[in-house]
């Protein structure tokens, strides 16, 4: 079996990983680095089957560009299916509005969908002479590992979490001869996950109490959604603005991959759903809490709440995931700045961290591979991927790099 990583191999983001033996070529994901302007994998090579893990960016950005030279059947859960046809449309207009060089158009997101074959999770079905299963990877709901057979087994994790969330019950490992693994949080722990919702309903309930506002940068796939569930219980007034509404409807009209949809559509009931602009006004002047794109501040809704409020010392912004090196977000949380229309501002606005990852920490990934106990682990999409060999060093590593093609 030949493997190629065309991006994501010593790197967070824009995975695309192709695999090769005599009878099957197959790509898993084809992703962009969501910077800017955006940064895409090696140029594409073609393959009969491509495989999704899940529905964010640095795992599907890429795919149209895919699809604007070759054509190859696609292979998704519906709930990953229908959460890609928002965003990529929002890539595109994007690319439009910042002038970016144009990689892809309308015509190759029309090609990507009509090569879409769903996948239910659990059942095996053929590609080429690989037998194919899709198993819930507890990231975001619709992400999958793909699970591959032929004389051997081997699976690809995409991003992966193994706790339960409010959203989704966590990744359980599967049986395979080769792993080719996520190591995002390689060498890095989480602070427990309760722990740390305490922490930020105790903050959010502090700055409310002092008569500011707090605003809640989101991603939109995810994260909105665990957000709102989160809250649920706090008597609070909560708009949600971006396209984590969009995503929030086809999470309750895609039935099949919520731990708890009746809990879920009763929390949505409990926030306001921003539509226009009047009614971001209405936010501004009504909402303890705003909930809102884009998650690293780099374009969206937030950027007009955190103008609006920028000057108010009393009122919070409080980040709750990656922060991507070269982002506002980042930027927010190392230098206290961020960029607006141009112009570099300094809010004067408290600023917190907290660590609501939906990827595996460090002691999780040690757990997973051991759990699996696979005769070989190819580790890729992480910045520190020696930290998990030098955990367990009686298992037998691949540390790939983009563009260098090996064998198993």
């Amino acid at each position: 079996m030949k493997i190629k990583f065309l991006g994501g191999a010593e790197e967070v983001g824009r995975l695309a990983i192709k695999i090769e033996d005599k009878q099957s070529r197959i790509m898993v994901d084809y992703g962009i680095e969501p910077e800017k302007p955006p940064e895409y994998p090696l140029p594409p090579e073609k393959v009969d089957d491509i495989f999704v893990t899940h529905a964010h960016l640095d795992h599907t950005g890429a795919l149209p560009v895919y699809y604007h030279s070759y054509s190859a059947n696609l292979h998704a859960t519906a709930m990953t299916a229908n959460s890609i046809v928002p965003i990529l449309k929002d890539s595109l207009k994007i690319m439009n509005l910042e002038n970016y060089t144009k990689m892809y158009n309308e015509d190759d997101i029309s090609n990507l969908f009509n090569s879409l074959v769903t996948a239910n999770y659990g059942e095996p079905f053929e590609v080429g002479n690989l037998t194919a299963k899709a198993y819930s990877a507890g990231h975001i709901p619709g992400s999958s590992m793909w699970w591959f057979e032929d004389s051997k087994s081997f699976m690809i994790t995409g991003d992966l979490y193994t706790r339960d969330t409010n959203l989704l019950k966590g990744a359980k490992p599967v049986k395979t001869d080769i792993l080719i693994m996520e190591s995002t949080y390689a060498g890095r722990d989480h602070e427990d996950r309760e722990e740390v919702i305490k922490r930020l309903k105790d903050s959010i309930k502090e700055t409310i109490d002092n008569g500011g506002k707090v605003i809640l940068p989101t991603f939109a796939i995810g994260r909105t959604q665990e957000m709102v569930m989160i809250l649920r219980d706090m008597n609070y007034t909560i708009y949600v603005d971006g396209m984590g509404n969009s995503i929030s409807r086809i999470y309750m009209d895609t039935p099949g991959f919520l731990k708890d949809p009746k809990m879920f559509r009763k929390s949505m009931g409990r926030v306001i759903q921003v539509r226009n602009n009047r009614m971001r006004k209405e936010a501004l002047e009504e909402a303890d809490i705003i909930i809102t794109t884009s998650g690293m501040l780099d374009g969206g809704p937030v950027l007009g709440y955190i103008d609006a409020l920028s000057q108010d010392p009393k009122s919070a912004i409080f980040l709750t995931g990656y922060q991507v090196d070269g982002t506002n977000g980042r930027s927010l949380m190392e230098n206290g700045t961020i960029k607006i229309a141009g112009a570099t501002i300094k809010p004067a606005m408290k600023v917190d961290f907290f660590d609501l990852s939906a990827h595996a920490g460090h002691s999780d990934l040690v757990k997973f591979i051991k759990e699996i106990d696979p005769e070989t682990i190819v580790l890729c999409h992480g910045d520190q991927r020696e930290k998990l060999q030098e955990a367990i060093p009686e298992y037998n590593f691949v540390l790939p790099f983009n563009g260098h093609e090996f064998e198993l």
